[in-house]
């Protein structure tokens, strides 16, 4: 018997099957549901949002992973199987939708009537568009490539409708009341430092572009990843506000916690400098006090100006922190360098570790560089490259006499590092090179410097760390880079799922506020991390990258930065109000993700195309 005639027998069957088990319990529509209805007492919607997702998202996204390695297959009937066990899957997705609707007909599923999550009338609906995408695969021509690419379309979209449905749920008020009461540590130097010059920076980045941030959001994620929660009063609160732009008349309250962060660490290294007999230590420890001594003077005699001055005079406020907090900035950076490079009980000998430190300086030199903004964007970016393109010359010089003791047999470990650090760093630094060409602006490059930067501070704790380093990656070794990010943004997702479902959609106690806090500072600890491994497989995948630092990270310190304000009282939040922010980043994610998946199969199934006319076969032969 045709294959086809047997799965169109199977399709009537269960048609008739759903009709009946309809018709019989139409008069019984979750009547018994509404007993309670009341937040703690009554809770469908998860419940709900937990099918959608893993009894028919995860499944729609194992047929499309199908159809993707579809083209792995070899002969002639690869378009049939595919077809086949295409349609196989989706029966059990239609099958999973009639299941529920029918329990929900006979009372099995609770339903909360005040909740209005309507799950019948829309899963009727998802029942009717996987029923139209099955009668496409039953159709006599649909074992060929335009056909499978629109089932691949169809797919996508019901997979977008799920999504959205999703999130429909998701944005449903509740009435639930959540406490919460968070509290805060102290950091050690180097991270009080790296907050200083986030403050100081964002200051006068604010003062400069009247209140419009632009891209520079680095130094606000960092500060945020160090100090997650809010303290009592808003005493803690400006660890984040450095974040946001707040108004001129409110500057001096920035500089003031940032003196007081320096009381804190000067109180803490005050009892260290009484207890050590150690010359040497002593004298490490007076340096930090008068370092840090000199850094409050400068921000309280700032502090000093700008209370002299008119609060409706915004144009001096911004002129007096752009001017006399340069001199601050430049300190702290030069501390924060000094600082990072010499942490540790006996700081870093290794000798890839040296050449690193050589390059973090350019780095920084070219950071500089881009923070003149009177010169003009092609002029930076044909300064930084002039300069660039020696040091690529000075450093293949170098691994060019290192090859050749390689080859003389007198090759060291010592030399042995630097060469891997040369190697695993000359396709970033080209890539830097070939960014300051073809950019117009400076936010490219910038970002560019930035990102190379954090590639080399992983390196460098690796190394001194004395830890191996992973070998780059080759991109014909696995996976493209579209489907890597595609898998890693569905990590992104289901952690971002997990807050929302356990912090945000039903608190549950105390907690929960801090627990969201931290849930972000986990998201973005995965983000850092791919990065890092993107430049330490040498940039082979650089949208990905582009997409992170530029869209991801941006979103979510922004969700951090409401959190994280001590003025925001959760209890009195709504579950709208609450899931707002983390929402839009998952939307922003859901469509990324989908289009990355569109990629991926179109390369796929034209994969199959080509591989089929090697056989002879045309399209739809």
């Amino acid at each position: 018997m045709n294959p086809r005639l047997v799965w169109l027998v199977c399709v009537c069957v269960g048609l008739v099957v759903a009709q009946d088990d309809g018709s019989t319990d139409d008069g019984g529509s979750a009547d018994d549901g509404g007993d309670g209805g009341s937040g703690d007492e009554c809770e469908e919607s998860w419940e709900y949002i937990d099918f959608l997702r893993k009894d028919v998202n995860e499944k729609v996204q194992e047929i499309l992973e199908g159809l993707r390695d579809a083209k792995n297959k070899g002969g002639v009937a690869v378009l049939e199987d595919t077809v086949s066990s295409t349609m196989k899957q989706v029966l059990e997705i239609r099958e999973g939708i009639l299941d529920r609707i029918f329990k929900l007909r006979k009372s099995e599923i609770t339903i909360c009537e005040d909740q209005n999550i309507k799950q019948e009338e829309n899963l009727t609906n998802l029942r009717m568009d996987i029923m139209s995408i099955l009668l496409k695969l039953i159709d006599r021509d649909s074992a060929s490539i335009e056909k499978l690419k629109e089932i691949r379309d169809d797919l996508l979209e019901f997979r977008m409708t799920v999504n959205n449905e999703v999130m429909r749920v998701m944005m449903l008020p509740q009435g639930n009341k959540a406490q919460k009461k968070v509290d805060t540590g102290d950091c050690a130097e180097c991270e009080l430092l790296d907050n200083l010059r986030s403050k100081i920076e964002n200051l006068i980045n604010c003062a400069e572009n009247d209140g419009d941030q632009g891209d520079d959001e680095e130094g606000s994620n960092a500060e945020a990843s160090t100090e997650p929660a809010a303290g009592e009063g808003g005493a803690e609160g400006g660890d984040d506000g450095s974040a946001e732009c707040m108004p001129p008349p409110m500057y001096f309250m920035e500089l003031m916690e940032c003196n007081r962060k320096i009381d804190d660490e000067t109180e803490r290294l005050f009892p260290s400098l009484f207890a050590t007999v150690d010359e040497v230590e002593r004298k490490e420890i007076e340096d930090q006090l008068n370092s840090l001594k000199s850094i409050r003077e400068e921000i309280e005699e700032v502090i000093t100006k700008l209370s002299k001055t008119k609060p409706d005079d915004e144009e001096k406020l911004r002129k007096t922190v752009s001017r006399s907090l340069s001199n601050t900035l430049s300190t702290l950076q030069s501390l924060e360098k000094e600082c990072k490079q010499n942490c540790g009980p006996e700081g870093c000998d290794s000798c890839g570790a040296e050449i690193l430190y050589e390059m973090l300086d350019k780095m920084d030199y070219y950071e500089q560089i881009y923070n003149n903004t009177e010169a003009e964007p092609v002029d930076l970016n044909d300064e930084v490259r002039r300069d660039l393109m020696k040091f690529i010359s000075a450093n293949s010089e170098e691994s060019t006499n290192i090859l050749k003791k390689k080859v003389e047999g007198t090759l060291d470990d010592c030399d042995q590092e630097k060469l891997d650090v040369f190697n695993k760093t000359k396709n970033p630094l080209w890539m830097l090179v070939n960014t300051t060409i073809f950019a117009e602006a400076t936010e490219e490059p910038l970002f560019m410097v930035q990102a190379m930067k954090e590639m080399l501070n992983q390196l460098l704790s690796e190394y001194c760390a004395g830890e191996p380093v992973p070998e780059r990656k080759n991109l014909d070794d696995g996976p493209s880079c579209q489907w890597e990010e595609y898998e890693q943004t569905g990590e992104y997702i289901n952690k971002i799922d997990e807050i929302i479902q356990e912090s945000l959609f039903k608190p549950g106690g105390d907690s929960a506020k801090l627990d969201a806090q931290l849930g972000f500072i986990e998201i973005k600890k995965l983000l850092d991390k791919r990065v890092e491994k993107l430049f330490l497989d040498g940039m082979v995948c650089p949208d990905e990258a582009t997409t992170i630092k530029k869209q991801w990270m941006i979103e979510l310190n922004r969700c951090m930065v409401i959190f994280m304000n001590s003025k925001l009282k959760f209890t009195e939040m709504t579950r709208l109000e609450r899931i707002q922010c983390t929402k839009s980043l998952r939307a922003a994610m859901e469509l990324r993700r989908s289009d990355l998946l569109q990629q991926e199969l179109e390369s796929s199934i034209n994969q199959i195309g080509e591989n089929l006319d090697g056989f002879g076969y045309g399209p739809g032969q």
